[in-house]
């Protein structure tokens, strides 16, 4: 779960969409339900194969989240809002914040975790930012 763990929610909403196309109205998938479908199906895709980077840890729920709104205005163009529809609405909503809160690691090690400075592979030490108390300038020469 702590490495796919933002795939895997995005995965369940997924399977969710897909039940409630199902199920909802005259229990057939039409057009407009096939369209929620692939779009759900477009985010879990999506959140899988996007990286976590170092300079981007929130990329994969930005997909989820873009995806959400996409979401949300074809609901919305397609076939108007009825009472039906709110369901919807609240599954891409669901779909995308579930991404933001689970937890992700990528094959490059990056985590959507709080990222810590820890000492280099040499046993030197990092320099500290200003969110760990420090100025983030390197440390002052001293004398040799």
């Amino acid at each position: 779960m702590q490495k796919y763990g933002k795939a895997i929610a995005s995965a369940v909403f997924f399977v969710l969409t897909a039940v409630y196309a199902m199920l909802s109205g005259d229990h057939r998938i039409d057009p407009e339900e096939w369209v929620a479908v692939a779009i759900a199906a477009t985010n879990a895709i999506g959140v899988y194969l996007v990286p976590l980077t170092p300079q981007f840890g929130w990329s994969k729920t930005l997909v989820a989240g873009l995806l959400a709104a996409l979401q949300v205005a074809a609901t919305v163009i397609l076939g108007g809002i009825d009472p039906d529809e709110w369901l919807l609405i609240l599954l891409a909503v669901g779909q995308a914040l579930g991404v933001g809160w689970a937890p992700a690691v990528s094959d490059n090690g990056v985590s959507s975790g709080v990222r810590r400075n820890n000492r280099s592979a040499a046993g030197g030490s990092t320099q500290s930012g200003p969110a760990e108390g420090g100025s983030g300038r390197p440390p002052a020469r001293t004398g040799n």
